[in-house]
């Protein structure tokens, strides 16, 4: 397991959280979560990657940090995107965005930027394609350049 994985979970169910309420009844964040629960494959993996657990709770402080501070990094996506308007953004590339600038604002752990960018390109390659990965670091690369 890996943080990657945690990084996805938590971007499905952000961007699962953009058309339903809380209580709609199509809403049910288990189903994502359990449907990248441990395969046997995982469980022979090497010893060295985090564990399931440990997985879950970088995902729950992706979530709660992203949920708590929308409106700020909402701020920072609008201060470097240029010529965009945030509520006008694909979905995807707006959570991909919350989720990094969450992980370079408020780190639970000690991160390279580097490491954090590089993710979040990935993950936009993998669900919003080339372009997307691209706007997604001018972005989040403005945003670390201007930081001291």
């Amino acid at each position: 397991m890996s943080r990657h994985k945690s990084r996805q979970q938590a971007l499905e169910l952000l961007y699962s959280r953009e058309f339903h309420k809380e209580n709609d009844i199509q809403y049910k964040e288990t189903e994502i979560l359990e449907q990248d629960s441990l395969t046997a494959e995982d469980l022979t993996a090497d010893t060295d990657e985090i564990t399931d657990q440990d997985e879950q709770a970088y995902c729950q402080y992706l979530l709660d940090t992203v949920s708590d501070h929308k409106a700020e990094l909402d701020t920072v996506i609008q201060t470097y995107a240029k010529d965009w308007n945030v509520d006008n953004m694909n979905h995807t590339d707006r959570n991909i965005l919350r989720l990094a600038l969450c992980e370079l604002m408020y780190p639970k752990e000690p991160m390279a930027s580097s490491i954090v960018l590089n993710e979040a390109i990935i993950l936009a390659k993998e669900f919003s394609g080339q372009k997307a990965a691209r706007f997604v670091n001018g972005i989040l690369g403005a945003y670390v350049k201007a930081q001291p």
